[in-house]
């Protein structure tokens, strides 16, 4: 879903403005919009993560209020942050 511009407009509003110009910067780098480039993040966590990522989601999950927005928040953030992201080996 976070390749259609408005739910990926929606969840990127819910993010700190360093974490969406950052995610803009690296859309922008591989020649994607921000939509495509945030739906490519998530699958690529789905497909790549470690155990250890997905024990701390799960935890997220677990404790957020909306679970699928906290969720697709922290691979976001993830993906901006080279010490936690699977897509950046």
């Amino acid at each position: 879903m976070l390749d259609r511009p408005g739910v990926a407009a929606a969840v990127l509003s819910t993010l700190d403005a360093p974490t969406v110009l950052q995610l803009e910067q690296r859309a922008a780098a591989a020649s994607m919009a921000v939509a495509d480039f945030a739906a490519g993040a998530v699958r690529e966590f789905v497909d790549r993560a470690e155990d250890d990522l997905w024990f701390q989601l799960l935890t997220i999950i677990r404790e957020a209020e909306d679970p699928g927005l906290a969720a697709v928040q922290t691979v976001l953030r993830w993906v901006v942050t080279d010490r936690h992201s699977p897509l950046q080996r």
